[in-house]
């Protein structure tokens, strides 16, 4: 299914999966470090806010530094970045200085915000037909990602005297490896043919129906997702005396699913459409918020958060693949940085909020405020499909 991939695409996976341990790693070690050194636990989830909050920030410097120097020196900076924000990070710990470790989260942000534009530069490096597939292998470096960061991050937790230090020393060493396979990138310019009259403004590009269903099903799907996962380590450690190895696999297993369909997902979307898939990613969220709402027992947090990964892989990779359509070669960097700018806000406000509601109104509170989101992606699906003077409509 892969064979015909260009070597960028299996570059950039093998980069992301060892850039990209480091969500896993702030996702099972920022809730805990942040219960111990908070002022309040109302604050246990900043730091993975802040991750958040830091790739939305940089998003758009990011895309405009890839767009003035180049995607691979831009990329290898980015690497750079991310393992001396590593040491960093371990230091604000050994401190036991909660600001400072909440700003070496929100710094990581420029690091992910260039590693998101990977996806891209792996679809601009294969034929129009396969950039579905080209986004299913990239997604597979979550996969690998989804194993290696809890892993690190338990295995360093007792390395020094300071709990979880050693998490993040030990996660700096991955990103030399990411900074070599980067350099073996190779920079594709694929010929874009200038459209007569005017360039497009943003407005005019952002008015297109497909590019709505682009942008909100991805940002639903995002910001649902984190919403959920965010608040799970309180809920299951914090709130219902789940123990720490439970915890972590239950967020393993989540990011595994949000990874492993890749395999698939992408030969699903050429068979079925974008729309479909999309709606199939919509229903399997509401089967997790189903089985969320049937009790707070390990196997309902287990299956809950897979289908919360499975649900995010199709509508993801369905987006994704969508977005493309809405714009011409020449516009790509400025529809790009502005799809991933909204995506990660609201992803960014919804990792925010988890801890606050979850601490004042409860499990099942924090899962009834994802339905609307979810309604909201249904409705705009059904008009876009319904808008048959639309000649994007696939």
């Amino acid at each position: 299914m892969f064979v015909n991939m260009h070597k960028n695409v299996w570059l950039l996976m093998l980069s992301q999966a060892l850039m990209g341990s480091i969500g896993p790693v702030v996702v099972f070690v920022g809730g805990f470090v942040g219960l111990k050194l908070a002022p309040t636990p109302v604050l246990a989830t900043l730091p993975i806010a802040c991750m958040i909050v830091g790739i939305a920030f940089y998003m758009l410097p990011a895309v405009k530094l890839l767009s003035t120097i180049g995607r691979k020196k831009g990329f290898i900076i980015a690497a750079t970045w991310g393992g001396v924000n590593c040491l960093i990070t371990s230091y604000a710990i050994y401190l036991q200085h909660f600001w400072l470790f909440c700003f070496a989260i929100f710094n990581f942000g420029f690091m992910i915000a260039n590693s998101q534009q990977f996806r891209f530069a792996a679809m601009e490096s294969v034929n129009d037909e396969h950039a579905s597939e080209a986004i299913s292998v990239m997604l597979i470096a979550g996969l690998i990602a989804a194993y290696i960061g809890p892993e690190i991050a338990y295995i360093g937790k007792d390395i020094f005297s300071t709990e979880f230090t050693g998490s993040f020393a030990i996660m700096a060493l991955l990103y030399i490896p990411a900074i070599f396979l980067l350099s073996k990138y190779v920079d594709v310019h694929k010929s874009i043919v200038k459209v007569s009259g005017e360039p497009r403004s943003l407005n005019e590009i952002i008015k297109q129906p497909i590019f709505l269903v682009a942008i909100i099903s991805a940002t639903v799907a995002f910001s649902v997702m984190s919403f959920i996962m965010t608040a799970t380590p309180i809920s299951m450690h914090v709130h219902h005396g789940f123990d720490m190895a439970d915890t972590k696999w239950v967020i393993q297993s989540h990011i595994i699913a949000m990874y492993l369909p890749s395999f698939f997902t992408g030969a699903l979307v050429k068979r079925f459409g974008q729309k479909n898939m999309i709606i199939s990613g919509v229903l399997i969220f509401f089967l997790c918020l189903m089985i969320g709402f049937l009790g707070k027992e390990y196997v309902h947090y287990w299956a809950s958060l897979v289908l919360l990964g499975i649900g995010w892989n199709f509508m993801f990779i369905s987006a994704t693949s969508l977005l493309p359509l809405s714009y011409e070669p020449e516009e790509r960097f400025k529809v790009q940085g502005f799809n991933d700018l909204i995506m990660f806000s609201c992803q960014a406000i919804a990792s925010l909020s988890a801890g606050w509601v979850i601490k004042s109104y409860g499990w099942n509170s924090l899962l009834t405020m994802c339905v609307p989101l979810l309604l909201l992606t249904m409705w705009v699906v059904y008009v876009w499909h319904k808008n048959k003077n639309n000649k994007n409509n696939v």
